[in-house]
């Protein structure tokens, strides 16, 4: 009798560490990740070097963050100093900045310098 409460007891401390893991993991994991993105914005803004990119083609993934959709966007990108070139990147956009990033639009970005190619070292400028 005394060994099932004792087990009742254990099973609902368990459950109550679980729950309170899973829901801080929850809150926090969001939160770390924005950090991290507002980071390597503020440094692609820092470091990055100016140029501008044609939209080449716009397709909605079908995916919305906070009801703002996500595109993938083919970008013909003109950086000084570079080549021109295509890299393909999918980002959120606000439905404010919607009309800026349809194709034959011209806008400007930012790249990193050491990796202009990467879509993940491209920021897009929208006003």
């Amino acid at each position: 009798m005394t060994s099932t409460i004792i087990l009742t007891i254990a099973i609902v401390v368990i459950s109550l560490l679980c729950t309170a893991v899973i829901t801080v993991a929850a809150v926090a994991i969001p939160f770390i990740i924005m950090r991290n993105n507002s980071k390597k914005a503020e440094a692609l803004m820092a470091t990055g070097t100016q140029g501008e990119a044609l939209i080449v083609q716009m397709e909605d993934t079908g995916m919305l963050i906070n009801n703002n959709p996500r595109v993938a966007l083919l970008l013909e990108v003109q950086i000084p100093g570079y080549a021109a070139y295509q890299v393909k990147k999918t980002v959120t956009v606000p439905l404010i900045r919607l009309s800026q990033v349809q194709p034959g639009s011209v806008v400007r970005v930012m790249a990193d310098p050491t990796q202009p190619t990467n879509p993940d070292k491209i920021g897009l400028l929208l006003q």
